[in-house]
């Protein structure tokens, strides 16, 4: 009985998230089903608007994941992803991305995505899953 309690509270630790994408109506959008669904497994949420203010943020703070759009200026989805996965190998990110195109799907978990969600399908459920991905490699 205590080693399962032990493994819930080890389950819903708190996760720091970034969310990446020169979109602000979507970015304000999904912070807010995120806090409004999950404000319990969540600690922080920041956004940005472009991959090299995601990589920049990700210099100066910890975070456990990072929701990646892939059409973005200065650098993309697929680049940033690249370097953010290279130099930070406990973050998860999770691709988001109004392609549903199986090429951009491919590119982005080359690139070192963990998971890909359409922003078209986005719900509950799909950032349930996400949220539960942890680092295992």
């Amino acid at each position: 009985m205590l080693l399962n309690k032990f493994n819930n509270n080890h389950l819903m630790k708190k996760q720091k998230v970034l969310i990446a994408d020169d979109n602000p109506h979507f970015a304000k959008a999904l912070k807010f089903m995120l806090v409004d669904s999950f404000q319990d497994r969540i600690e922080d949420i920041i956004t940005v608007k472009d991959g090299e203010e995601c990589l920049n943020e990700l210099s100066h703070k910890i975070y456990d994941m990072v929701f990646m759009d892939i059409n973005m200026p200065k650098i993309n989805g697929i680049d940033a992803t690249r370097e953010a996965t290279t130099r930070y190998r406990n973050l998860v990110v999770i691709a988001v991305s109004f392609h549903s195109e199986m090429k951009y799907v491919v590119q982005m978990i080359e690139a070192g995505a963990r998971s890909y969600i359409i922003k078209d399908e986005i719900c509950r459920d799909s950032l349930d899953k996400a949220l539960s991905i942890e680092y295992s490699y």
